[in-house]
């Protein structure tokens, strides 16, 4: 049953300026505490044209990956509106959807959350076969 207590993936927000959002093990240091080894994929919002726009271009999207493969562990967002962005990486986690399909999801443009695709794209292609 995926409604047990065990199984929920609840995010957690900080409502300061920018917000800060995290769900599940949220950085490298956690990962090691729980003997885990992880991949960490970060974009900044320094080049995000909607957080340009807005003149709100100070944060990042940290996702925290198991090493090897792209299953989520968590993730930290600092960002004008970070506890919106948290949610699609608290769904990939929730529906075992790994970084790979967020980089492979066309995100809308512009947006901040193009930061949490630019995180699944650092994956693919950090382990995407090269052909030179």
């Amino acid at each position: 049953d995926d409604w047990k207590l065990s199984s929920l993936v609840v995010p957690a927000v900080a409502y300061t300026e920018p917000e800060m959002a995290t769900v599940g093990i949220a950085s490298e240091e956690q990962a090691k505490q729980k003997g885990i080894e992880c991949e960490v994929y970060r974009t900044g919002l320094e080049h995000n044209d909607r957080a340009l726009l807005e003149n709100s271009n100070v944060g990042f999207v940290k996702i925290v990956v198991k090493k090897g493969t792209d299953k989520i562990l968590g993730a930290t967002i600092v960002a004008e509106r970070a506890g919106e962005m948290i949610n699609e990486i608290t769904l990939a986690m929730k529906n075992n959807l790994g970084l790979y399909a967020i980089g492979r999801n066309i995100h809308s443009y512009p947006t901040t959350g193009e930061a949490v695709m630019g995180c699944g794209l650092q994956y693919i292609n950090k382990h995407l076969p090269r052909f030179d």
